[in-house]
């Protein structure tokens, strides 16, 4: 394991109440960072800033730009400014494009691309010149999911979002990670029984994997890009992909094995 040391860095986290951006709390956290944290769960937030060691909890929904606002303001007062943004957040609403209303798009979108954009937007004039702003996106950009595309073209446009904002803002770094197949997220409670045939299309297309990373490993080891980068403030690493080992699931055995899996934490997080 990598040792980590983030002792004098102002880090935002949003979405850190659980997952993904849980993980990366919790790591620069335990590593000495100042943390300002974001998510829509007090409770939650609160139980990570007590095992990061500290911090300030921002209780916020991203898809409204008035709290994204507040976020920024919020963050401000309690770092002074920001040596890291990092966007974590992640929504989906498992459903067939045929049946995909008006709301799971905008919700789609207002969670996964307005919102960190709007965010990043007004952080960005109190950002360290060596600073890093980190867009989390998805390894099903270009090959779609049944069921998943939103999301996906959700991610497509934060891609292209990241870049347009290194375009237009040359003085400060921006990276894009594409996140694999993880265990342990909230995406897990978009899926119920209705949701679960989607699993054997996704086998039949060739896009289970044989393995799934753990969140909570996996927000270590973004933090820990994240900590290079830092240290290394002539590097830039625009983008970067976050895979299980292993290969791609060939046979029906053990897919109910991770249908079994994704139900119970499901529940658990439902």
């Amino acid at each position: 394991m990598i040792e980590l040391d983030l002792h004098g860095k102002r880090i935002l986290v949003v979405g850190a109440s659980s997952g993904i951006g849980r993980g990366i709390a919790l790591s620069a956290g335990k590593a000495g960072a100042s943390l300002a944290v974001v998510g829509r769960r007090a409770q939650l937030l609160d139980d990570v800033i007590a095992a990061a060691g500290g911090g300030t909890a921002i209780v916020a929904d991203v898809s409204q730009p008035d709290d994204c606002d507040r976020v920024v303001a919020e963050a401000l007062t309690a770092l002074g400014g920001f040596d890291a943004v990092v966007h974590a957040v992640g929504a989906e609403w498992p459903q067939l494009l045929v049946d995909a209303d008006a709301a799971n798009w905008n919700d789609t979108f207002a969670v996964n691309v307005t919102g960190p954009a709007l965010i990043t937007s007004r952080a960005l004039p109190h950002v360290a010149g060596d600073g890093i702003v980190a867009f989390m996106s998805s390894s099903s950009v270009g090959v779609p999911y049944h069921g998943l595309t939103a999301y996906g073209a959700s991610k497509a446009a934060v891609d292209e979002m990241v870049k347009g904002f290194a375009l237009e803002h040359p003085e400060h770094r921006f990276t894009c990670l594409a996140i694999g197949p993880t265990l342990g997220t909230d995406m897990a409670r978009g899926f119920d029984e209705a949701t679960m045939p989607l699993f054997s299309q996704w086998l039949s297309h060739g896009r289970l994997t044989e393995q799934l990373m753990d969140a909570e490993d996996l927000g270590r080891a973004v933090t820990e890009v994240v900590a290079m980068l830092l240290a290394h403030p002539g590097v830039n690493m625009p983008e970067s992909l976050f895979m299980p080992p292993g290969g791609i699931q060939t046979a029906g055995e053990s897919v109910q094995e991770i249908v079994d899996t994704v139900s119970e934490v499901a529940r658990n997080a439902g």
